[in-house]
């Protein structure tokens, strides 16, 4: 059974990475097309995003909040005030699909390096998705249109890294939950 998980968690790194690398084949004006087809997708999200309903979220919430952690809402609403007009939707929804695209792989690369006593790994997967992303950045210096970018790839990182961890939660639930139980635990 552990054989064929494998296997398909194999097969879910690769159709992922080809999805992620075909996207990456792609001349600027088609990526611009496609990113801006998400972008209208999504567009009642952005308008939220950038109704400014979420700082003042934040500011009502900061103030029922003790010193510190209110201090904290507070600057971050500011820093949202301050940074979010300068974000144009277009960037925000290419880095969206940077950091999900890379979720998905590192949750994948998560579930495939589990070594045989079920334990979880976390340089070999990490290592394999920070040369995914530097592939995927290279791969852009050599297509029309569009350009390889240091900035990108710690954005894949982040996605990976987050991707990764969820997967080594599901993990470690499935660890404790599947546990075998002691004889005579609970018992009177």
């Amino acid at each position: 059974m552990k054989r064929i998980s494998q296997i398909i968690f194999l097969i879910c790194v690769i159709l992922t990475l080809l999805f992620i690398w075909v996207n990456s084949m792609m001349p600027g004006d088609l990526s611009g097309a496609e990113s801006a087809w998400v972008q209208k997708l999504v567009q009642p999200v952005l308008d939220f995003i950038y109704s400014g309903r979420i700082q003042a979220g934040l500011e009502l919430l900061a103030v029922r909040l003790p010193g510190r952690l209110s201090a904290a809402l507070f600057r971050l609403a500011e820093t949202l005030d301050e940074k979010l007009p300068y974000l144009y939707p277009s960037i925000l929804v290419r880095k969206a699909a940077h950091f999900s695209e890379y979720a998905l792989l590192g949750f994948f690369m998560g579930l495939l390096f589990v070594r045989r006593d079920g334990r979880s790994r976390f340089f070999l997967p990490g290592l394999a998705c920070l040369t995914a992303a530097a592939i995927d950045e290279s791969i852009q210096l050599f297509v029309s249109g569009r350009a390889g970018q240091v900035r990108d790839v710690c954005i894949d990182m982040c996605g990976a890294l987050s991707g990764l961890a969820i997967a080594l939660t599901v993990l470690a639930v499935a660890r404790a939950w599947y546990r075998p139980k002691s004889a005579g635990f609970g018992k009177n």
